[in-house]
C-alpha cells in the first residue's frame, strides 16, 4: 500500500507546485551544478570532487549513492557497477574523459576500473542517452572527469591519506601538479590496502547451508589496489592537445563459501588464521587506458577528438575442481594453469569526433565516433567465447534558444554496429566427443535512435519534459554464453536469435528555485519493446554445471516509471541571524516500478530492481575565517552532518531472488579545514551505519546468498595541499 502512497505523494507535489502562486523574479543561480541542470532537457545530477570525498565509500559507485535514482551493485567492500533507476551493467555508459570505459562489465561480479580519488567531477545523465554516446547508454550515463587545468606558472601538489575501520584499510593517493605558460601536466598514484571486511553477524546462509564468521568477517575478501595516472599536454590561445594514461591493478579475494561448487568444502580453518591473507579463490585485474585529446575553437566553432585504447586483463583463480565430464586430475595436454578458472583479456581502439557551431540563439552540434573490441580467453572453464565487435555512429544535435523563457533541443542519431563469436570446444571429452560450446557467429544491427525536449523557465521556476529513444546491441554473453557461473551458482546459455534492446522514455522535471529552498521533482515512464534477461528454468545441468539450474536469455516487453524527488533547504549569511554559519537540510525520496509485460515471467518486475527509499540530511558549516587572519596558521571550516536512509521492504522480485526487508540506517559525517605553514589541511571523519544495523541491500551481489551489508564504518581521510 505504501507503494501507492509514494508514488501519489510525487503526483501531488507535482500539482502543489504547478498551483502556487509564481513570483515573477529573476532568481540568479550561482550553483554550478544547478545551472547545469537548467541548460539541459535530460535529468542529470552532478557532483563534485569534494563531494566525493566527504562520502567516500568502497567504489566510486558506492559514492555516488546519494544521489537519487542511482544505487550500486556492490561486491564486496572495494568494487561496485552503478544503477540508474533499476537499470546497470551494459544498460549504464561509464564516460571518463570523453572516454566509454569497457572492461568485463558484464558480470555481476566485475566492478569498474577507475581511482575514485582521481574524479574531479560526477555527472549522472537519467534516462536514454544514446543520441550522443551510443549503445550501452541506453538507461544512462555516468560521465566523469579527472582532468583540470592547473594555472599557469605554478607548481601544486596533495597528499591523502585514508582509512576505514570495516575492512581495517589503509591507502594514499599523492598527485602533482605544474604548468608554464602553455605547457602542463597532471600525475596521480594511489594505493590501498585492506583487510577482509565486517558484517554486523556471526553467520550466513549460504543457500540454506549456515557458514560461521569468525569475528564477523567474510573469509578472503581481502585485496589491495595501486593505481597510476599521468596526463600532459599543451594549450594555446585557440587549440589543445593532452595525452592520458591510466593503469588500475588490482588484486583481491572473492568471499570463499559463496564461489564454486561446493561452499561446505571451504578451509575455513586456513582461512581464518589472518584476515590480511588472499587465498583462492581469488582475482587478478589490469586496466590500461591511453587517450588523445585535440581541442580546436574559433569564433565559427568548436571541434574536440579523442582517440583511445583500452587494455583489460582479468584472471579467476580457484582450486582444480573435476566436475561433469572433466578428468579427475588436470592432464599434461590443458594448456594453462590449471587453477585458473577464467581468464579474458580485451582490446578496445575508439575514436569519437564532435563539432559545435554556435549562432546567435541557436547551437548545432554533430559527432560520430567508432569502437572496435577483440575479447580472447583462456583458463579451463567456459562460460563466454572469444569475440570481436566493431560499433560505429554519428549524431545530428541542436539548441534552439526562442527567447528568456523557452529553450528547445533534440536531434538524431544512427549506429551500425557488429559481433563475430569464435567456435570453442570443450579441452576435455564427454562420452568420446568434444562438446560444442559456443560455434562461429556473426550478427549485425542497426537502429535510429532520437531525443527531443523542451525547458521552460519563468521566474522561480523552471519545467522540462524530454522523449528519447534508446538502443543497445546484445553482448557475446547474452548470445553465445553457455557454461557455469560459479559466483552466482548458475549455468547459464545465451540465444543466437536475440534482437537489440529498444527503450523509449519520457523523462520530466519540475524545478522550484528561491532564496531559502529548491524543489525538484523528476518523474519518468518508459518502455521497452524487448527487453534482454536471463530467464531461471526448472532444469538442472547434470553433465557439465554439477547440477546448477539453467539460466536462459529471453527477451519481452517491459514497463518501467517512478520518479525521484528532493527538497533542499539552505539557511546562511544572506540572513542576518545565521552570520557565517549555513545550515542545509535536504529531504529526498525515490520510486520505481517495472513490470514485464509478456514472456514466461509476465508480471513480474525486473531483476535487481531497487526498493523505494527516502532520506533525510542535515549539514551545519561554520567559517572560520577572521579578517586579520594569520596567513600561516589559522582554521578555515568546519563542517558537521547527519543522514539517515529509509529503504523499504523490496517484495517486486524475479526468481531466484527473495523479498529484502525494509531497513534504515544513520551515517554521521564531519571535518575541517586550515592553514598549517600556510598550506591548506583537511580532515574529515565519517561514520557509516552509526548503530551497526543488520541489513540487506537488494541491489547488492551479495543479497542473493543473504550476506548483509557491511557493519558499523569509522572512515578517517586527511588532505594536505603542497
Amino acid at each position: 500500500m505504501y507503494r501507492y502512497a509514494l508514488a501519489l505523494c510525487f503526483c501531488v507535489n507535482g500539482l502543489i507546485v504547478f498551483a502556487q502562486d509564481v513570483e515573477h523574479e529573476t532568481v540568479i543561480v550561482k550553483d554550478d551544478a544547478m545551472k547545469t541542470r537548467l541548460e539541459v532537457s535530460k535529468t542529470i545530477e552532478s557532483v563534485d570532487g569534494d563531494f566525493l570525498t566527504k562520502v567516500a565509500g568502497g567504489s566510486l559507485s558506492a559514492s555516488l549513492e546519494k544521489i537519487p535514482g542511482l544505487s550500486s551493485i556492490n561486491i564486496g567492500s572495494a568494487q561496485g557497477k552503478p544503477v540508474i533507476r533499476g537499470l546497470g551493467f551494459n544498460r549504464v555508459a561509464v564516460v571518463e574523459d570523453n572516454v566509454k570505459h569497457e572492461s568485463q562489465q558484464w558480470g555481476s561480479d566485475h566492478g569498474l576500473e577507475i581511482d575514485q580519488y582521481a574524479v574531479e567531477k560526477a555527472e549522472i545523465l537519467k534516462g536514454p542517452s544514446s543520441l550522443e554516446y551510443g549503445s550501452d547508454a541506453l538507461g544512462g550515463v555516468v560521465r566523469i572527469s579527472t582532468q583540470k587545468m592547473p594555472r599557469k606558472n605554478t607548481f601544486g601538489a596533495n597528499f591523502k591519506l585514508f582509512s576505514k575501520s570495516v575492512n581495517s584499510l589503509f591507502g594514499s593517493s599523492v598527485a602533482f601538479e605544474g604548468r608554464k605558460d602553455k605547457f602542463f601536466f597532471l600525475s596521480r598514484i594511489t594505493y590501498q590496502d585492506f583487510a577482509d571486511y565486517k558484517v554486523p553477524t556471526d553467520h550466513v546462509l549460504v543457500y540454506s547451508y549456515r557458514v560461521p564468521l569468525k569475528e564477523g568477517r567474510l573469509r578472503n575478501t581481502a585485496g589491495r589496489e595501486a593505481d597510476f595516472s599521468i596526463s600532459a599536454g599543451y594549450i594555446g590561445k585557440d587549440k589543445k592537445l593532452r595525452l592520458n594514461v591510466s593503469q588500475v591493478n588490482s588484486y583481491g579475494g572473492f568471499f570463499a563459501n559463496a564461489h564454486g561448487l561446493e561452499p561446505r568444502r571451504v578451509n575455513e580453518n586456513l582461512h581464518d588464521k589472518s584476515s590480511r591473507d588472499i587465498l583462492d579463490p581469488k582475482q587478478k585485474v589490469n586496466h590500461l587506458k591511453t587517450s588523445l585529446d585535440f581541442d580546436k575553437w574559433n569564433s565559427f566553432c568548436a571541434f574536440s577528438s579523442t582517440l583511445a585504447y583500452q587494455h583489460n586483463r582479468r584472471e579467476e583463480f580457484s582450486p582444480y575442481v573435476s566436475h561433469g565430464y572433466m578428468p579427475l586430475n588436470c592432464p599434461e595436454t590443458f594448456s594453462g594453469n590449471p587453477d585458473t578458472e577464467y581468464l579474458y583479456e580485451k582490446d578496445v581502439l575508439s575514436a569519437n569526433f564532435k563539432m559545435v557551431f554556435p549562432f546567435e540563439s541557436f547551437t548545432l552540434k554533430t559527432g560520430s565516433d567508432i569502437e572496435f573490441q577483440n575479447n580472447e580467453i583462456g583458463g579451463r572453464c567456459f562460460i563466454i567465447p572469444e569475440y570481436q565487435s566493431v560499433k560505429a555512429g554519428a549524431f545530428l544535435s541542436s539548441d534552439y534558444t526562442l527567447n528568456e523563457s523557452w529553450r528547445f533541443q533534440g536531434g538524431l542519431r544512427y549506429d551500425f554496429g557488429g559481433i563475430k563469436t569464435k567456435e570453442y570446444r570443450d579441452w576435455f571429452a564427454s562420452e568420446g566427443q568434444y562438446v560444442l560450446r559456443a560455434e562461429n557467429l556473426q550478427r549485425t544491427f542497426n537502429d535510429f535512435t532520437f531525443s527531443c525536449g523542451v525547458i521552460m523557465r519563468k521566474g522561480r521556476f523552471s519545467t522540462k519534459l524530454n522523449l528519447g529513444k534508446g538502443f543497445r546491441m546484445p553482448i557475446a554473453k547474452e548470445l553465445a554464453s553457455n557454461g557455469v557461473n560459479y559466483h552466482n551458482f548458475s549455468y547459464e546459455v545465451g540465444s543466437k536469435d536475440l534482437k537489440s534492446e529498444k527503450s523509449y522514455q519520457l523523462d520530466g522535471e519540475i524545478d522550484y528555485v528561491s532564496r531559502l529552498f529548491t524543489v525538484t521533482l523528476t518523474p519518468f515512464a518508459g518502455w521497452f519493446s524487448n527487453y534482454i534477461f536471463l530467464n531461471p528454468t526448472p532444469g538442472f545441468d547434470r553433465f557439465y554445471g554439477n547440477g546448477n539450474q539453467i539460466y536462459n536469455y529471453t527477451q519481452c516487453r517491459v514497463l518501467r516509471f517512478g520518479g525521484e524527488a528532493e527538497i533542499k533547504f539552505v539557511l546562511d549569511n544572506r540572513y542576518s541571524v545565521f552570520g557565517k554559519s549555513k545550515i542545509e537540510i535536504i529531504l529526498s525520496g525515490e520510486y520505481l516500478k517495472a513490470r514485464q509485460l509478456s514472456g514466461e515471467k509476465k508480471g513480474y518486475s525486473l531483476p535487481f530492481s531497487p526498493p523505494e527509499t527516502c532520506g533525510l540530511e542535515t549539514v551545519y558549516t561554520r567559517n572560520l575565517k577572521k579578517t586579520s587572519e594569520n596567513k600561516r596558521y589559522s582554521p578555515k571550516e568546519f563542517f558537521v552532518g547527519l543522514s539517515f536512509k529509509k529503504a523499504f521492504r523490496q517484495e517486486e522480485i524475479v526468481p531466484p531472488e527473495n523479498p529484502t526487508s525494509g531497513y534504515s540506517v544513520l551515517n554521521f559525517n564531519g571535518g575541517f579545514s586550515f592553514l598549517f605553514l600556510g598550506r591548506s589541511v583537511e580532515f574529515n571523519v565519517g561514520i557509516n551505519n552509526v548503530f551497526n544495523a543488520v541489513y540487506y541491500n537488494h541491489t547488492s551481489y551479495y543479497r542473493l546468498i543473504n550476506v548483509p551489508e557491511q557493519g558499523r564504518n569509522l572512515t578517517i581521510s586527511l588532505l594536505f595541499n603542497i
